[in-house]
C-alpha cells in the first residue's frame, strides 16, 4: 500500500535543523560531550551525585527498615501463598486496591523483606483488565517520602493522639455547626464511622464532597434523566464507533486506566474487526494521539460539535461554526449504522453539553449496551453547588469546626479563594499525608496512614466491594482517616475489627462471617454483592427514520434538550481561547512531589520537570517565539490571562494544537510559600540548590486551578503575549537516535490488513517470519556450492544450540504496538521495580536521563513544511 505521509519526531527533524543533524550524527557532541560536561561551570560546582538525587529529594527507607523487621502485617494474606515467615530474596505479593480520588485500580503489591517495592495490576481479579497507569505504579515511592507527617500536630507543634482527641472533643461540644469537606469517599466502613459521628452530634454535621477536577455536569445530567447523580460505566470494548469531544479517556478523563484495556480489546485487528475512533479536541492528548481521525477544535466549539451531531442524527443540518460539516455528517452516519454499539463522550463540565451527549446516546440506544447505569461508578460524587454554599458559610464565619478529609482545597479550589475562607473557621483539622497547602493552615493535623499501610474497603463500581490491605506496618505515628470518626464518636475498636464488623453485619453476612471466606476475599482482593436491577427505557426514537425536526427526548423529568441546545449556541469566542487539562503524569497535583513522575517524559511533548503553555507552532512563529527545546535554545516565556487571572510560563510548540488556542496542565505550582510538601515539587539549579524567590523556594510551574471559572476548565476569551524573557527546559525527544533507520514507523489501513491477511492464508505478508536460505557444502571441501530452500530464521543458529533444560532464568519482551497507547506506565514500572535512579532536570538536559525504556513519539503529516500547517 502506498503511503505519502511524512513521519517526524520533532520540529527540529521536521525542519531539518542543525541541532537535529548534530543529534543524529553524534549524540554526545558539543556541549553534551562528557569532557566538556565535566568542565561545565555549573557541573563543577555540583555537590550532589546524580545517583544521590532521590536521597537529595528526601526519599529514604530508614523508617521502612525498622517497620519491615516485623512480619509485614499479621492478618495479611499474600496473593502468592508463602510460609508465614519472610524468605530473604523471595518476593511476596499482596492483593490490594489503589484509590486516591482520581485513579482506581485493583493491584498486586510486591514486597521484599517486608518492604513494598512495586505495584502492578491484578489481572486475575481486577477491573479494566487490571490496567494501571504511571501515576499508580509510581506511587509506591511516596510511601518512603521523608516529608510525610510523622505525628499529630497543632500549629506546627507535635502532640499526641490523646491531646488531639481531647481538643477536638471540646471543639465539637461547643460548636453549633460542624462541616466535613472530603474528596469522594467510596469506603462503606468509613461512611459507617462518619454516620456514627454525625449521630453523636445530631443536627450539627453536614458532609460535602468535591473532586479536584469536577464532573458535576456529567453526574447532574444523569441525575435529571435517571434519578441517580452518578457516572455510568462506559464499555469501550463493546463500541464499534467511539466519538470523544474533549475527553482524554485514555489519559486523564474519569478513571482512565479502567478504559485502557477495553479500548485496546476493541482495536485488535486479529479479531477481524476494529473500532473506529473520532477525537475532537483542542490539546493534543494521549487519547487524540491514538485516534483514527483527530479533528482540532477550539474550546468554544466543543458544545457546538455535540449539538451538530445531535442535529445530524435528527435529520437536520450538521453545522458547527468552523467545523467541517461533511465530517460531522460522516460521524453521525457511522453512529447511526452502529446504534447500540457506539459511544459518545464529552470532557466538558457544562451541564448543557452533557445533557445533549446523554440525549445522543439515548437516541442511539447505547444505554444498557455500551453504557451501564446499573453497574455505575461510585466515583466523582462531588457537588459544586454544595461546595460553593460551604465556602459562603465559611466566609460568613458560621462554620465552627471544619474537618478536611484527604483533600487539599486551598490548592485545587484556589479559584474560590478557599484559603481566605479557611482563615475564618474557628477550628479546623486536616486528615493528610503531608503538611500541604491546606493542612499547614489548619488548627490541627491528624496524619493518616499511607494506602500501603492501611486496612479499608472500596466500592468503585456498584455491585462490587474491593479490599485494601496493608503490606507494611505503619512507619509513623499515624492512623486511618475513618478511625478518627470512630474515636470521636466513642468507638474504641481497631479499624480492622470495625472493617470486619461492617461486613459481618452488612453486605453479605452468609459469605463474610466465616474466617475462611474472609481470607479468600482478602486473597483475591475483591468480592461481589447483589444490587437491585435498574430498568433503562428506550427512547422510542428510530435513528434510521428520524424526521427532519429535532424531537426533545422524554426522559421522565429529565433535561430539556432544546433549552440545552439554545444555551450552547449562545457561546461566543474571542481571538484566543484557553483550555486547562489534567497532566498524564502528575494527575490533579497530588503526585507533584514524586520525582519519578516528574522525570517521566510527557507522552506528547516529552518535556520533563516542567509546566508550560502548549501552542500551535504556526502561532508561535507568528509571535516570534522560540519553537525549539534544546540545550542551546531556551523556551520563550509568555504571559497568559484568562478568567481574570494571569500567570507566566514557558511556551512549547505542540503540533496538533488548534490554532488560536493555548493549553495549560493542572497539577503544578504546588507549595507556594510552603516547603512541607516535599523537595521534588520545587525548582533546583545545576548545582542542586533550590532556586529562591523572595527567600522562598520556587515551585515547578504555576497553579492553573486559579483560572477555573464556574466549574469550567476553559476560557472562550483569553490573551497571550511574549514577555521577552526565556526559560531553560528539558525534553528527551532528541536524546536517542534511530541510527540511520529511515523506516521505523510501520502503518497501514485496516482494509489493507484484512486483504493481505487473506492473501497470506491467515497472516499479513509483512508479518511473515523472516527466512534465510540453507547453505550446502556439496563437495565436502568447506566451500558453499549450493543454496537450498529458505527456512525460518528461528530454525537457524550460528552456534550450537543451548540446552533446553536447567539453564536458569530467561528474559524476553515483546510489545503489541496496536494495543500500546504510549502512556509511559512501563517507564515508571521499570524505574520502580529495578530501583533506577532519577537524575533531575539539569542532568536530563545533558542527555543523562537513566530511563531503561523509552517510548518514541512520532507525528505524521501530509504536508512537507511548516508553512503548510493549518
Amino acid at each position: 500500500m502506498s503511503n505519502n505521509k511524512k513521519y517526524w519526531t520533532s520540529l527540529e527533524e521536521f525542519n531539518n535543523r542543525e541541532s537535529f543533524q548534530d543529534a543524529i550524527t553524534n549524540e554526545f557532541n558539543g556541549e553534551n560531550n562528557t569532557l566538556s560536561a565535566f568542565a561545565d561551570e555549573k557541573l563543577s560546582k555540583a555537590n550532589t551525585g546524580r545517583r544521590d538525587f532521590l536521597k537529595f529529594m528526601g526519599f529514604s527507607v530508614a523508617a521502612a527498615t525498622l517497620a519491615a523487621c516485623e512480619a509485614p502485617v499479621v492478618k495479611s494474606i499474600p496473593y502468592v501463598v508463602k510460609p508465614e515467615d519472610l524468605t530473604p530474596g523471595i518476593a511476596n505479593f499482596y492483593a490490594s486496591t489503589y484509590y486516591d480520588g482520581m485513579d482506581y485500580a485493583n493491584v498486586l503489591v510486591k514486597t521484599r523483606e517486608g518492604r513494598p517495592i512495586f505495584i502492578k495490576g491484578n489481572k486475575t481479579h481486577g477491573l479494566g483488565h487490571g490496567a494501571v497507569n504511571a501515576r499508580i505504579n509510581g506511587s509506591v515511592l511516596e510511601l518512603y517520602d521523608e516529608e510525610r507527617l510523622k505525628a499529630p500536630s497543632a500549629k506546627g507543634s507535635e502532640m499526641d493522639w490523646v491531646s488531639l482527641d481531647n481538643a477536638m472533643a471540646e471543639a465539637f461540644a461547643s460548636a453549633n455547626s460542624i462541616r466535613v469537606l472530603s474528596s469522594t469517599i467510596i469506603s462503606s466502613t468509613t461512611k459507617n464511622a462518619m454516620a456514627s459521628f454525625s449521630a453523636k452530634y445530631a443536627g450539627k454535621v453536614k458532609h460535602v464532597q468535591y473532586d479536584a477536577v469536577s464532573y458535576f455536569g456529567l453526574t447532574s445530567a444523569h441525575n435529571e434523566a435517571f434519578g441517580k447523580a452518578v457516572v455510568p460505566q462506559y464499555h469501550f470494548d463493546k463500541a464499534q464507533v467511539v466519538v470523544s469531544v474533549g475527553a482524554d479517556f485514555l489519559g486523564s478523563w474519569l478513571t482512565s486506566n479502567l478504559y485502557q484495556g477495553d479500548y485496546a480489546a476493541a482495536r485488535r485487528p486479529e479479531n477481524g474487526k476494529m473500532s473506529k475512533h473520532y477525537q475532537f479536541e483542542t490539546t493534543m492528548s494521549l487519547t487524540g494521539s491514538n485516534a483514527d481521525v483527530r479533528i482540532p477544535i477550539k474550546p468554544s466549539q466543543e458544545g457546538k460539535v455535540i449539538a451538530a451531531i445531535y442535529a445530524a442524527l435528527s435529520g437536520q443540518s450538521a453545522s458547527a461554526d468552523g467545523v467541517d460539516a461533511a465530517m460531522i455528517s460522516k460521524v453521525a452516519d457511522e453512529l447511526k449504522a452502529n446504534a447500540g454499539a457506539s459511544l459518545v463522550v464529552s470532557g466538558s463540565n457544562d451541564i448543557n453539553v452533557q445533557r445533549v451527549v446523554l440525549a445522543i446516546n439515548k437516541i442511539l440506544n447505547n444505554y444498557g449496551a455500551t453504557i451501564d447505569m446499573e453497574a455505575h461508578l461510585n466515583l466523582y460524587a462531588g457537588n459544586d453547588t454544595a461546595v460553593n454554599e460551604l465556602v459562603n458559610e465559611m466566609n460568613a464565619g458560621t462554620v465552627d469546626v471544619l474537618i478536611i478529609h484527604q483533600a487539599n482545597p486551598v490548592y485545587d479550589l484556589a479559584n474560590l479563594n478557599f484559603a481566605d475562607a479557611l482563615s475564618k473557621v474557628k477550628t479546623s483539622v486536616s486528615f493528610a499525608l503531608f503538611s500541604d497547602e491546606t493542612a499547614s493552615r489548619c488548627s490541627m493535623i491528624a496524619p493518616i496512614h499511607h494506602t500501603l499501610e492501611s486496612w479499608d474497603d472500596a466500592s468503585a463500581i456498584n455491585g462490587r466491594i474491593d479490599l485494601i490491605q496493608p503490606t507494611i506496618s505503619p512507619l509513623y505515628n499515624t492512623r486511618p482517616a475513618g478511625q478518627n470518626y470512630m474515636v470521636w464518636s466513642g468507638n474504641n475498636l481497631s479499624y480492622y475489627d470495625y472493617l470486619r464488623s461492617t461486613f459481618n453485619a452488612g453486605y453479605t453476612p452468609d459469605m463474610m462471617n466465616s474466617d475462611q471466606n474472609w481470607y479468600m476475599a482478602v486473597h483475591n482482593g475483591t468480592f461481589s454483592v447483589s444490587t437491585a436491577p435498574m430498568t433503562i427505557e428506550t427512547t422510542g426514537e428510530n435513528v434510521a427514520s428520524a424526521s427532519a425536526t429535532a424531537v426533545p427526548l422524554s426522559l421522565g423529568s429529565g433535561p430539556d434538550v432544546n433549552a440545552a441546545l439554545g444555551a450552547i449556541s449562545s457561546a461566543n469566542a474571542g481571538a484566543w481561547e484557553m483550555s486547562l487539562y489534567t497532566s498524564v503524569n502528575l494527575g490533579w497535583g497530588n503526585h507533584a512531589n514524586n520525582p519519578i513522575l516528574q522525570e517521566t517524559p510527557d507522552p506528547i511533548t516529552k518535556v520533563t520537570w516542567d509546566n508550560y503553555v502548549a501552542m500551535a507552532p504556526k502561532d508561535m512563529e507568528e509571535m516570534g517565539l522560540n519553537m525549539y527545546i534544546g540545550e542551546q535554545e531556551p523556551s520563550s516565556l509568555v504571559k497568559v490571562t484568562a478568567n481574570g487571572k494571569t500567570i507566566v510560563l514557558p511556551a512549547v510548540a505542540t503540533p496538533g494544537q488548534k490554532r488560536g488556542t493555548f493549553s495549560i496542565a493542572l497539577g503544578y505550582g504546588r507549595g507556594e510559600g510552603n516547603e512541607a510538601i516535599g523537595k521534588a515539587a520545587y525548582q533546583v539549579d545545576g548545582s542542586g540548590e533550590f532556586i529562591m524567590e523572595n527567600e522562598k523556594r520556587t515551585p515547578i510551574g504555576k497553579n492553573a486551578y486559579a483560572m477555573v471559572s464556574g466549574g469550567l476548565y476553559s476560557a472562550f476569551s483569553a490573551t497571550i503575549e511574549a514577555t521577552g524573557d526565556t526559560y531553560e527546559m528539558a525534553s528527551t525527544q532528541l536524546h536517542s537516535t534511530v541510527m540511520g533507520r529511515d523506516s521505523v514507523v510501520k502503518e497501514t489501513t485496516f482494509a489493507a490488513y484484512l486483504n493481505e491477511k487473506d492473501k497470506a492464508k491467515g497472516k499479513a505478508s509483512w508479518n511473515l517470519a523472516n527466512t534465510l536460505p540453507v547453505h550446502h557444502d556439496v563437495n565436502g571441501d568447506g566451500q558453499i556450492t549450493a543454496q537450498g530452500d529458505r527456512v525460518p530464521v528461528r530454525d537457524m543458529d550460528l552456534w550450537a544450540a543451548h540446552p533446553v533444560e536447567n539453564v536458569g532464568h530467561r528474559w524476553g519482551m515483546t510489545i503489541d504496538l496496536t494495543s500500546c497507547i504510549g502512556c509511559g506506565s512501563c517507564i515508571t514500572a521499570c524505574h520502580t521495580e529495578n530501583n533506577v535512579p532519577v537524575v533531575g532536570k539539569d542532568e536530563v538536559r545533558r542527555h543523562r536521563d537513566m530511563h531503561w525504556m523509552r517510548i518514541d513519539r512520532y507525528f505524521s503529516s501530509d504536508f512537507a513544511t511548516l508553512e503548510e500547517t493549518k
